[in-house]
């Protein structure tokens, strides 16, 4: 999961660009992540390679959607631009509710790295309630001082990247390639089950590579620098992800790093002393809080935009005297602290395991939605749909359909209860609404 850069004003030449797609995709989700995979094995190492491949296939996808559609940016557009305003308000209701969903994780990091100095909080409920509090003090934030996030967020930046960065680099000079070996796949389960499953997870990272395409009007030549800022940034996140999860796992047992909380603490006790252990915790903390003090602004403000539109209810962009969607931020924080409650699990490993499985079954819809709106409309242009382009999208769909297999039944459970209510707002705040689908209407062209 991810926290977005601001765009700056003027033209950006490729380097600028690359450094924002890597930005917004390097993200506080990462800090927990490397204990979950440590759960299934090593053979995670090659879900991130699975998930590399299928992230920038997907990210040209949405370089061709913010090309094609000039009616407008994001998902909404997208998908209603090739495949009507219905499926376009169901990836509105998934994007909001996956950004929520997804909080939930953030905050189940931050306190994980929290229990390395207050052990009390590993217990499953201990976790739970600290996370809920964590919550709400900075929903009570976004209710009165949004300035505050803009200051935090150079030094919410900083404290992500320099643990990744210390395990990236300092982790292969204690590197044990048996520590890999021994644990290649230890669920006991068929390979190939476990490799559906880690891409689910890995994708999580990944979130929000969709901003790409919005970088179009602020290239200095988008033709070309924004495939190249696209491909590049992604693959500079990965390496980093990549760098830091093998580094890792090679540095700490398997069994010590799949029952840790604070696997980049570990990781830093491991290679420099108690000492690192306790500074990366701390870093960890800030990033992680600092982030998710941003996503709960996010995510309000994408309700109130829908809201505006018409698609969620008008309470959430009712605001107070600060200018902040007070009644919205109420109604998710309500939403995230039942949410946590009803998921709860022996470990908060596991419990942030299973919402980020959701969060990123959710994702995978809107992008597989994107991807079919993007066939759509390249087949409607008067050269029809290039081989090259049709392969990219293929592959971008298959990708998909891999992370939403491996997201599991009860998942899909969940998803589905998600889905069906997002399908019910959408009927009630479009009943009696006579305004034609723009693909239904004879007049678009």
């Amino acid at each position: 999961m991810t926290e977005g850069v601001p765009l700056v004003s003027g033209k950006l030449s490729l380097l600028p660009l690359t450094m924002l797609v890597t930005g917004n995709m390097m993200g506080a989700g990462i800090f927990l992540l490397p204990s979950s995979l440590a759960s299934y094995g090593s053979i995670t190492l090659l879900g991130w390679i699975v998930t590399v491949i299928g992230s920038v296939f997907l990210s040209l996808v949405f370089v061709r959607l913010g090309a094609d559609c000039k009616q407008g940016a994001g998902l909404y557009a997208f998908t209603q631009a090739g495949l009507g305003r219905y499926v376009g308000s169901q990836v509105v209701y998934g994007y909001w509710a996956a950004t929520w969903i997804g909080n939930i994780a953030v905050a189940l990091s931050g306190v994980g790295y929290l229990s390395y100095f207050f052990p009390v909080l590993n217990g499953p409920w201990e976790t739970t309630f600290a996370a809920i509090g964590v919550i709400w003090i900075l929903s009570l934030i976004n209710l009165t001082d949004i300035r505050l996030i803009g200051r935090l967020q150079i030094v919410t930046t900083c404290c992500m990247l320099v643990p990744v960065v210390i395990v990236s680099t300092l982790g292969w000079s204690q590197f044990e390639a048996d520590n890999i070996t021994r644990a290649f796949n230890v669920t006991g389960q068929p390979s190939r089950h476990v490799l559906s499953e880690s891409v689910t997870l890995t994708l999580w990272s990944f979130i929000g590579l969709e901003s790409a395409c919005n970088l179009a009007g602020h290239a200095r030549n988008p033709r070309w620098d924004v495939p190249c800022a696209t491909l590049l940034g992604t693959l500079l996140a990965a390496l980093f992800y990549i760098l830091s999860t093998t580094a890792m796992m090679g540095v700490v047992p398997n069994e010590v790093l799949q029952s840790s909380a604070a696997p980049f603490s570990v990781t830093a006790r491991y290679l420099l002393g108690d000492w690192a252990g306790e500074m990366v915790s701390v870093m960890a903390v800030i990033a992680c809080f600092g982030s998710l003090n941003g996503w709960i602004l996010m995510h309000s403000q994408v309700a109130r935009a829908a809201s505006s539109d018409g698609l969620l209810p008008r309470a959430f962009g009712v605001l107070n005297r600060y200018g902040s969607p007070w009644k919205g931020l109420l109604i998710t924080g309500i939403l995230m602290s039942a949410l946590i409650l009803l998921t709860v699990e022996p470990t908060i490993q596991k419990h942030f395991e299973f919402i980020v499985f959701i969060a990123v079954y959710i994702m995978l819809l809107a992008y597989f939605c994107a991807c079919l709106s993007c066939f759509q409309i390249q087949r409607r242009k008067p050269g029809g749909l290039s081989a090259g382009w049709f392969m990219v999208i293929l592959v971008s769909a298959c990708y998909c359909l891999l992370g939403i297999n491996g997201a599991g039944y009860t998942v899909f459970f969940y998803g589905t209860v998600l889905l069906i209510l997002g399908s019910s707002i959408y009927w009630y705040q479009h009943r009696g609404n006579k305004k034609p689908d723009p693909l239904k209407d004879p007049a678009h062209g």
